[in-house]
């Protein structure tokens, strides 16, 4: 899960959202959504982003190699430009170390994971380093893929699957070095994507979901000799038996998302070839995953999704489909998640208007902040 925590909300759900071109701003009153700013960039895809409070937001471009700075409003929450810094190319994910003097980037184009000082009282980017993703990639690949860097249970290794390289990448940054130092090997063909952690009494496990293969793999992460292992304890496919896709080879996994409960695994299933994509309910108990349910993701594309702070809601965005935008209920007793949404915004709510005839153009990222 990513390193946002959740913290005290109110009835006013104030949310950061990201589509190509635009980072908008919106609100969700429990019955509705509005948009309530717009930064327009024409060709930038701002797929990922990361708040700092109380105003800060750092945004990635995937189309190119520049990390720009954000201030939001306190009131309307509008996005002001600050600064842009040139990384690698490509980055598709960002995350804090502990106490957020420094961020990690995964850059998917260009195979690297950059380092960034963002300690200075403005949030500033400062580019430390860049690490080449060492090793042989797939040959289906031929790159390099790094697609997610999470900040595991301990605050001092980033865990970042390599889904061009078939492999999970531990970066050690104790005495701020930053160094690969060690690689799991995945199955070729598998794809690893994104991931989250569950902590379990003394017990710390990793949970991955899979992009080409479409399963959900859990590890037990071991700590010894200054170093981080992994080591595999299931793996199931991300779709239960009764919610098959209809096309299995295009099927592709996208998010993971794990309940502050350590309990409630979520996972976004895309391109599955059924009349809309879904968000599956995993549950953790005994050292294993269950399948619980699956329901609609109202839309195609699930790229992202996250759950509100107080954990009560699930906001979900569809790159297609007929919802680029759904609040979903979660039940807080088993995590169950609702079926029919509590509100959406169809596509031409959120898809930038120079792109309005290109196909698939719709959200890719919402957190609420």
């Amino acid at each position: 899960m990513p390193s946002v925590k959740p913290r005290q909300s109110s009835s006013i759900h104030k949310l950061v959202i990201g589509t190509p071109f635009q980072i908008l701003t919106a609100t969700f009153d429990g019955s509705k959504f509005a948009i309530t700013g717009n930064h327009t960039a024409a060709g930038t895809a701002p797929s990922w982003m990361l708040y700092k409070s109380p105003n800060l937001l750092y945004a990635v471009n995937e189309n190119a190699n520049d990390t720009s700075l954000f201030t939001l409003d306190c009131g309307t929450g509008n996005p002001t430009f600050q600064s842009a810094s040139n990384g690698s190319s490509g980055v598709v994910f960002l995350e804090f170390n502990s106490d957020k003097t420094r961020m990690v980037g995964a850059a998917y184009g260009g195979g690297m994971i950059d380092v960034w000082d963002v300690s200075a009282s403005d949030g500033s980017l400062k580019l430390l380093k860049s690490i080449v993703v060492p090793g042989t990639p797939n040959p289906a690949q031929g790159a390099h893929h790094p697609h997610q860097a999470l900040l595991d249970p301990t605050g001092r290794y980033f865990v970042i699957p390599d889904l061009g390289g078939d492999s999970v990448l531990v970066l050690d940054s104790k005495d701020d070095t930053y160094e690969i130092t060690s690689t799991i090997s995945l199955p070729i063909g598998s794809g690893p994507r994104h991931g989250g952690f569950i902590t379990d009494g003394d017990t710390h496990y990793y949970v991955l979901a899979t992009e080409l293969s479409s399963e959900l793999y859990l590890f037990e992460l071991k700590y010894t000799d200054d170093k981080l292992d992994l080591t595999e304890r299931q793996r199931q496919s991300t779709y239960g038996a009764g919610f098959p896709p209809a096309n299995a080879t295009s099927a592709a996994a996208g998010e993971v998302v794990v309940a502050s409960n350590n309990r409630d695994v979520y996972v976004s299933n895309r391109l599955s070839g059924n009349e809309t994509d879904s968000i599956a309910h995993f549950a953790f108990s005994g050292a294993k995953l269950d399948f619980y349910d699956s329901i609609s993701s109202g839309g195609i594309l699930p790229r992202m999704f996250s759950l509100s702070i107080d954990e009560k809601l699930v906001f979900v965005v569809n790159q297609a489909g007929d919802a680029a935008l759904a609040a979903f209920t979660r039940m807080e007793d088993f995590g169950e998640l609702i079926p029919t949404p509590v509100a959406t915004l169809p596509q031409e709510s959120l898809v930038a208007p120079a792109l309005a005839a290109t196909p698939s153009m719709g959200p890719q990222f919402v957190l609420e902040i």
